[in-house]
């Protein structure tokens, strides 16, 4: 019996004039492990919220198994309050969250007598009701998601957005649930954690429907993809491989189909309108004949009369639509960039702390013009640090950075620039390089939609404001790109863009990703930050 059957469901929101998706039908079945991927702003969260109960579809009707136990964590987290990390967590079993309640309530009071009996019994039916085991396994989550042990122990009002995101997670995989939403479990988590988090799922007795636009992660969790695209979900009953397969065979059938319906239609107007040329030629009687006008004319009708039925049978043919297809990426040369040649970026001897907590120490390196360097390390080790002080938004406790000779770099910041949310990405990119052909094609290189060059950014996606941020970063003009985190918040298409679009840039760039994906097809070389490396020079 399936977990969950949604049949023709369809939602817009009020500002919309169109359904963001309509007659949109699957089931989940118990095991099931699905991906749910299309580009940015075709409603995956909202399908993910109605299913969570947060939202009401317009159409269509959600039939749950009876006493489903689901889950949903959001792309980010709601928490706050002075509740600590480690008891939010075991608060996703809610009778073992009361008795927890109760035993914290107790511990200042053990001189009691009473109370200490008390407190012995609630920790017997602690025990006996697996709370023991679950904070074993919390342990493992906390420790395979990141959390050190002095996060453990700070309010959810203290942590970060991303910590906070990352506990959310947690809370999720321990909670007892027969299905789960999530939300893009990848945004906040490094490599390492990401490869936990492949390892873990794949253990999970409950099904789940997973939002993410990490292929690596994709290809190793998911069984079945969902793509939702144009207002319209398609399930493949497959993993991601078989999907991106699947797919490319479907475009290429739907394509030969459509020009062999276009070639008959062009054929059958080819030959009627030859038989109408024939018909006026038969009309007339040949030189030298005497014969009645008639005679031809007859002849002539029955010609143009196969000629009206070719036409026709061409009109009759039902309507094709034409398939979908992404305008290719344009030639870039990047005029605006200058050229350099020896060493862009030099660093020697970079020590930073903050506190008691090292990052680096005596860290130097030096950058080729026109290589493509990765920076890795968990989080927490000082990438993004390490690129503020190389743009000299902050200052190393020792150690210096020079730039080569004609070096202009510019910065991509993990949280996003401070735009103006009431502009359009053609104002603010114009801002920046007055030529609006060259800054349309930057913008469609990455895959911002055409009608949304002209909208409010604050109407925008995450992921479309991303795309505008770098856009406006590569029109003005650096030759060293310093970016952190760019394919956040990015879908597919859009990170398959970036590549293309950076692998043509002609200048150096030095990235902070834990995208597997992106990282072997950008990079030439690695910097790691992690705590090993911190040994020797990385030169």
């Amino acid at each position: 019996m399936s977990l969950l059957n949604a049949a023709d469901l369809a939602f817009r929101y009020p500002s919309q004039s169109d359904s963001l998706f309509q007659r949109v039908s699957f089931e989940i079945n118990p095991g099931d492990r699905i991906g749910l991927v299309g580009p940015n702003g075709a409603g995956k969260t909202t399908l993910l919220r109605i299913l969570a109960g947060e939202l009401e579809p317009h159409a269509g009707a959600i039939v749950r198994r009876r006493e489903l136990r689901l889950s949903y964590v959001p792309q980010v987290s709601r928490a706050r309050g002075e509740v600590p990390l480690e008891d939010y967590i075991l608060a996703a079993n809610p009778a073992l969250a009361e008795l927890v309640q109760e035993i914290r309530s107790l511990e200042p009071r053990l001189d009691n007598a009473d109370q200490a009996s008390r407190y012995a019994g609630l920790l017997i039916a602690y025990e006996e009701q697996g709370g023991f085991r679950l904070q074993a396994e919390a342990e493992k989550v906390l420790d395979g998601l990141g959390f050190n042990a002095g996060e453990r122990q700070l309010p959810m009002g203290k942590l970060s957005s991303g910590q906070r995101t990352r506990a959310e997670l947690a809370r999720l995989l321990l909670a007892p649930a027969d299905l789960l939403l999530i939300d893009e479990p990848t945004n906040h988590l490094d490599i390492a954690a990401r490869e936990w988090l492949e390892d873990y799922m794949a253990r999970l007795n409950a099904a789940f429907l997973v939002i993410s636009h990490d292929r690596v992660f994709l290809s190793k969790a998911a069984t079945r993809i969902f793509e939702l695209r144009r207002q319209a979900l398609r399930a493949y009953e497959g993993d991601f491989k078989f999907y991106l397969e699947q797919r490319a065979l479907r475009e290429k059938q739907a394509w030969e189909s459509y020009t062999a319906h276009e070639r008959r239609i062009a054929a059958s107007r080819q030959a009627a309108n030859r038989r109408l040329a024939l018909a006026a030629r038969v009309a007339k009687a040949p030189p030298g004949v005497r014969a009645s006008k008639d005679f031809y004319r007859s002849k002539a009708a029955k010609v143009a009369r196969t000629a009206r039925i070719l036409r026709g049978r061409a009109t009759r043919q039902p309507a094709a639509n034409k398939p979908w297809m992404e305008d290719p990426i344009p030639p870039l040369h990047f005029p605006n960039v200058a050229t350099t040649g020896g060493i862009a970026l030099r660093a020697e001897g970079l020590t930073k702390t903050y506190g008691e907590k090292r990052l680096f120490q005596n860290l130097s390196f030096h950058i080729q013009a026109g290589t493509r360097w990765a920076v890795l390390g968990p989080n927490g080790c000082g990438k993004s640090t390490l690129l503020r002080i190389l743009m000299g938004q902050e200052k190393a406790d020792s150690g210096t950075v020079q730039l080569g000779a004609r070096v202009r770099h510019g910065y991509y910041a993990q949280e996003g620039e401070n735009l103006d949310a009431a502009r359009s990405p053609l104002e603010l990119c114009l801002a920046v390089h007055p030529g609006e052909t060259w800054v349309r094609t930057i913008l469609g290189c990455l895959r911002l939609r055409e009608e949304a060059a002209t909208r409010p950014l604050r109407t925008m996606s995450a992921g479309e404001r991303a795309k505008v941020a770098l856009a406006r970063l590569l029109l003005s003009g650096p030759n060293l790109l310093l970016l952190d985190e760019l394919t956040n918040h990015l879908d597919i298409e859009a990170r398959e863009a970036v590549e293309d679009t950076l692998s043509r840039f002609p200048g150096t760039i030095l990235f902070v990703s834990h995208d597997r994906y992106f990282i072997k097809t950008l990079a030439d070389e690695v910097l790691d930050l992690s705590r090993e490396a911190h040994e020797l020079p990385l030169l």
